[in-house]
Parts: C-alpha cells; sequence; structure tokens
C-alpha cells in the first residue's frame, strides 16, 4: 500500500502476533488504492516519459551539441515518435482483441524501458559526430522507445478510462498533473546540477538516462499492484476492431475532434522542436542555463492545474481549451523578439506557456476521455493517436527542411528562426476555429469562461495563491468557510 494506507500496530499475545486495525480506519476502496498507485506511478515515469517526447532540450543538447547532428537529421529523429504514433493503428487494436488495457499498459511499458536500457549501453561506445553508426543507432533505439510510447499511450487512456470515474477526472487529473510536473521540477534541477557539473558531458546524460530509468521501472511495479478496473466485475471484451473502426467513423463529433488534433499536430511540431535548438545555437545559451527557463513554465504548469481542473469541471473542455489557446499564443508570439539582449523575455514567455498550456492539456486530454465512442475506446484512441501524428510526423522534417533552406539560400538563422516562430502561433490560434465546431455536452461558453477568470479568486488560483485572497477577502474568526475558487 502507498500513502494513506491503514496502519497496522502490531501486538504480542503470548507468542501469537495479533495485527489491531484502529475502528475508525476505513478499508481502502479499490478506487482509491488505484488513485495512490496511480499517482505514484505518474510521479515515477514522468522523467524518462519526458525525456521519450520528441524535441526535449536534453535531447536537443545531446543530439545537436554532443554529437553534432544537422537540423535535417534532428527533424528526422524527433518525428520518429509520430511516425509510431501512425503506425500502432495497424497493432494495437489486435493487441486489444487479446490483451487487457492494463496489461497492454505494463507490457509495452516494460519495452519503453528495454529500449532506454539499449540506449544507455551504446552511448559511451559511439563516435562523436553524424556517422552511420551513429544515426543508426538512435534512429533503431528511438524507434522502439516510440513504438512502446505509442502502444503505451493509447492504452493507459483506455484503462483510465475505465478506472477512473467520469465525476472525478478533472479534480483528479488537476491534481495529478500537479504532482507529476512536481516531480519534473526536481528532475529539472537535476539535470541543471548534472550538466554544470560536468560540463555538459556525456556522463551526465548517462547519469539522467540511468536515474530516469529506476524512476520508470517503479511505475512498472507500480501499476502492477493496480486493479484492472475498480469493481469485481470481469473485464468485457470490446466488439472486433471493424465494429469498432465503423462506430468511430459514424461519430461525427469524435471525427471532428480528430481533424482539430490532426491541424494542431502539424501547427506545434512545424518549429516546435527546434525552440531549444534556437537557444542553443542562436542564443549561445547552455543546457544548463535553458533547463532554469523552462523550469519557470514546469513550476507555473504545476501551481495551475488543480484550478484548470476544477474550471474545467464547472465549464467543460472545449470553452477552457479555446480560451487556453489563444492566451497561450499571445504570449509565444513574443518569440520573435527574442535576441541575446532580450532574454529576459524567455522567463515571461515559460511562465505564462506554462499557465496556459496546463488549461490547454487537461482539456485536451478530458475532451478525449468525454468524446471516445462507447464500445470502441480503444479503437477510438488508436484512431485518434494515429491520425493526429502522421500530420506531426511530417511536420518537423517539413520545418527543418524550410529553417536549413532559409540559411542556405543567405537568410541569417536569427531572421529565419523569427520568421517560423511567427508561424506557429498564427497557426495553432487558427486552430481554434476547428474547435469551435466540436460540440460538448454540459459546456459553457466562451465569455461565460472569460467572465469566470476575470474573478480575482479565480485567476489567484492559477497562481496558488487562494490562501492569500482567502486572507485579504475574508476575515479571520468568521465561521463560514469562503465560497469555492469558482
Amino acid at each position: 500500500m502507498i500513502w494513506g494506507m491503514t496502519l497496522r500496530g502490531q501486538g504480542v499475545l503470548g507468542c501469537i502476533p495479533v495485527h489491531v486495525i484502529p475502528a475508525h480506519r476505513k478499508k481502502t476502496t479499490p478506487l482509491r488504492r488505484n488513485v495512490r498507485l496511480g499517482l505514484l506511478d505518474g510521479v515515477s515515469a514522468m522523467s524518462l516519459v519526458t525525456l521519450s517526447q520528441p524535441g526535449n532540450f536534453v535531447l536537443a543538447a545531446l543530439l545537436t551539441g554532443t554529437f553534432a547532428f544537422s537540423t535535417r537529421t534532428y527533424g528526422l529523429i524527433t518525428s520518429l515518435p509520430f511516425w509510431f504514433n501512425f503506425l500502432q493503428l495497424l497493432l494495437t487494436p489486435l493487441l486489444a482483441q487479446r490483451l487487457h488495457a492494463r496489461t497492454m499498459t505494463i507490457l509495452s511499458a516494460w519495452m519503453h524501458c528495454a529500449a532506454w536500457l539499449a540506449l544507455l549501453i551504446a552511448l559511451p561506445f559511439l563516435p562523436r559526430s553524424e556517422s552511420f553508426v551513429t544515426v543508426a543507432v538512435f534512429v533503431v533505439t528511438f524507434s522502439l522507445v516510440a513504438l512502446s510510447s505509442a502502444i503505451n499511450g493509447v492504452a493507459w487512456n483506455a484503462w483510465m478510462q475505465e478506472g477512473i470515474p467520469v465525476r472525478l477526472r478533472g479534480k483528479y487529473f488537476g491534481v495529478r498533473n500537479r504532482l507529476l510536473y512536481l516531480s519534473l521540477v526536481g528532475f529539472m534541477l537535476a539535470v541543471s546540477g548534472l550538466l554544470a557539473w560536468l560540463n555538459g558531458a556525456l556522463l551526465a546524460f548517462q547519469l539522467l538516462f540511468a536515474g530516469a530509468l529506476a524512476l520508470r521501472i517503479i511505475s512498472v511495479l507500480c501499476q502492477r499492484r493496480m486493479q484492472p478496473s475498480t469493481d469485481n466485475r470481469p473485464a468485457i471484451p470490446e466488439p472486433p476492431w471493424r465494429d469498432q473502426l465503423a462506430r468511430v467513423r459514424t461519430n461525427v463529433m469524435f471525427m471532428r475532434f480528430v481533424l482539430f488534433a490532426s491541424a494542431m499536430g502539424f501547427a506545434s511540431t512545424l518549429f516546435g522542436p527546434f525552440y531549444p535548438v534556437f537557444m542553443l545555437e542562436e542564443l549561445h545559451l547552455s543546457a544548463a542555463h535553458i533547463n532554469l527557463i523552462l523550469l519557470t513554465g514546469v513550476l507555473a504548469a504545476a501551481i495551475s492545474f488543480p484550478a484548470w481542473g476544477r474550471l474545467l469541471d464547472r465549464h467543460g473542455n472545449v470553452p477552457i481549451m479555446i480560451v487556453t489557446m489563444i492566451l497561450w499564443q499571445i504570449f509565444n508570439a513574443l518569440y520573435c523578439l527574442i535576441g541575446p539582449d532580450h532574454l529576459w523575455l524567455l522567463y515571461v514567455i515559460n511562465t505564462a506557456g506554462g499557465i496556459f498550456s496546463a488549461g490547454y492539456g487537461i482539456g485536451l486530454f478530458g475532451l478525449l476521455l468525454k468524446l471516445s465512442p462507447p464500445g470502441a475506446r480503444t479503437m477510438g484512441m488508436a484512431v485518434f493517436v494515429s491520425i493526429s501524428s502522421l500530420t506531426a510526423a511530417l511536420a518537423p522534417i517539413t520545418g527543418g527542411w524550410l529553417l536549413a533552406s532559409a540559411q542556405t539560400h543567405g537568410i541569417p538563422a536569427l531572421d529565419a528562426y523569427h520568421a517560423a516562430f511567427l508561424i506557429t502561433p498564427v497557426l495553432m490560434t487558427l486552430c481554434c476555429l476547428l474547435l469551435r465546431r466540436i460540440r460538448e455536452e454540459n459546456s459553457a461558453s466562451v465569455i461565460d469562461v472569460v467572465d469566470a477568470m476575470r474573478n480575482v479568486r479565480t485567476v489567484a488560483s492559477l497562481f496558488g495563491l487562494t490562501f492569500f485572497v482567502n486572507r485579504v477577502f475574508y476575515r479571520p474568526g468568521v465561521r463560514s468557510n469562503p465560497p469555492p475558487v469558482l
């Protein structure tokens, strides 16, 4: 058992040990047990899952710095997760016919660990250049990482649909994401410390990968202790994949959601993976410095997640996603002004981006769970991930080619990046037009969300200052509790 477990005091009566359970303690239910183990699972997995994401700053520093990969090769490697997210559509439905979502999640997680272990062993023997051997090893290992992550993502989402009741999802995932991001803060501090201490040497990356891998193993062990569902009924097998596909295709709102996600996938990854490269090559920042800048966004997201969860439960996912997307991209457009003399803007952009991207991210996940066709959860997840990832796979290759071509034609690298970083927020904001076409049950209007965010208490909760507002606006000694944050 993990946190909050029933404590047992051991007494001795003669030579027979007796376990005493206090009467006021309630028996831990399967749901409560799964929730606690799910929190520990997420916290432990966060480091390696973050390293597996395309375009993260650690891999950008390793590939473009230590191994001197070009932007085209780097774009190819960062596109691998999206290609395998698309290809998993051929595999995941077949596995779902034979395996429970929990079993698929655990097996793919072990595969994920094995792929990272293979890369960890190979790193010290690779040439420090863009040689055929080096590129081949990274492509093969990251292909395995991408395949296991693709299967794991679909299976985990299907498992959570079964394990977490709808009424608890906003609050639970808000709290869970806060804990995940706080754990990520600790990991990023370790990244900064190791990279600074070892001056960006390969050993620093090896130690980071080894630590993240050990935590991921703990995560898988937690998943093994979780029950398949929160009741004692056996899992009902899903219909044949052809029937599931038919249900998905005839669900109009879900297919509109897939269309929106596909457009967002292209818009966000066209130049998204190159932000760390821009900081490394054009702003001449060290990996440790970049990590500290990104840390502000992670902290901001961690603080704001619970508030977004409560807003989502009250107003719905679509209006929150539209408002947060627009606000997020307004700050993202400031990248066009970033130069060596305006580095302070990076802290502003990342702090605001952390707050608003947190609301968008949790809304996206909630909407996916809400719109997934009944009786075709696994196929719905697979179709969503596959189609949206196809456009996302093409985007970084296209973005790398555009940046390389611009510099080949004599355009200064800094100007090329500024133009790219203007295109990104424009494209992502235009995707809101597709999002507006999705009808969500029991959701408020965008105006209602804007009005709610004008409330002082709501804004304060996004910054983690609810306690301060309560102190200022409510007199001490009053017996009645202040109204909810929303």
